[in-house]
């Protein structure tokens, strides 16, 4: 009797430890291990949330780099130029910041696609940098638009003042064989000192050295035929009549200064060297580091959203 209570006893306590062993193994089935699964998951997660808001707050800050740099490429004053320039630095400095962060998250976790991909764009953003520190300071230059300013505005005025002083030499007393001679050396004046003013606007137009060079050769040559007609006309002119010769000459003489300064600022091309920078280089280096962050973001999202699953 004892004997088969005892089997009875063993029986029971089999099935009871089964039953302990089914529920254990419910319990973790249930709910220890997928809280033991959040609480692996969790910072994971919230670094790929982290990762993706950088980087999308890194595509927002580079467009709004490039529409400030080119804002700067295009405004016609100095002061705007400036302020947008200044934009479009605070602009990348975000993104150098976030990148920043970036980079120590993805390095944390060392995935090994995010790591490419984070390294492909930190070369393409040192390009876009580099860039950035030849375009930005030209584009606050604006030395192409001052010498516009100064051959339609100064310079005009003085072949105007010169074109008044010369009709005065034509119309003054001298004898009439001295009168014709006048008249053709103060239109060669005249004709050279407009062919100059013609010629500085496709120079400042110009970006290519060589056609600078030509222009500049045409410009001395008809500067020296001028220089020659003034000698000559102040050997035909009267004593009473040198008052109004030396007004010619100082008129043509404040017209060439000009006309050296707008040569000096077009020389430097500000607004033509920027503006193709910007165009050109700086362009595709924009689309490049913009493709590789959507394909960053991508990488991101695709491995969360596995992870979720």
């Amino acid at each position: 009797m004892k004997a088969k209570y005892s089997g009875k006893s063993i029986g029971t306590l089999v099935v009871a430890a089964a039953l302990v062993a089914f529920l254990v193994f419910v319990a973790w089935i249930l709910y220890i291990k997928p809280k033991m699964a959040d609480i692996f998951f969790e910072p994971v997660f919230i670094n790929d949330v982290k990762k993706a808001r950088l980087v999308s707050g890194m595509r927002v800050n580079l467009n709004a780099s490039v529409e400030a740099e080119k804002s700067a490429v295009l405004a016609d004053t100095d002061d705007a130029s400036i302020v947008y320039a200044d934009q479009a630095l605070e602009f990348s400095a975000a993104v150098e910041e976030a990148r920043l962060e970036l980079e120590v998250l993805i390095e944390t976790e060392k995935m090994g696609r995010e790591v490419d991909i984070l390294s492909e764009f930190s070369a393409c953003w040192e390009r876009f940098q580099q860039i950035d520190r030849e375009l930005l300071p030209l584009s606050v230059l604006n030395t192409n638009l001052k010498a516009y300013d100064l051959s339609y505005g100064s310079a005009g005025k003085a072949l105007k003042q010169l074109e008044q002083a010369l009709n005065v030499l034509m119309n003054s007393k001298v004898s009439k064989d001295k009168t014709c001679e006048i008249g053709r050396l103060s239109l060669r004046t005249l004709s050279a000192a407009l062919k100059i003013h013609a010629l500085q606007s496709p120079h400042i137009a110009e970006s290519r050295e060589e056609k600078m060079d030509e222009i500049e050769t045409a410009i001395q040559t008809n500067d020296a035929l001028i220089n020659q007609s003034l000698d000559a006309l102040s050997f035909l002119m009267n004593p009473a009549d040198k008052p109004l010769f030396e007004v010619a000459k100082s008129a043509y003489t404040e017209f060439w200064m000009i006309n050296t300064e707008v040569m000096k600022l077009s020389r430097q091309n500000s607004n033509v060297r920027s503006l193709a920078l910007s165009l050109g280089q700086k362009r595709k280096a924009t689309v490049q580091c913009q493709d590789v962050l959507a394909a960053l973001e991508e990488a991101i999202q695709s491995k969360a959203y596995k992870a979720t699953r």
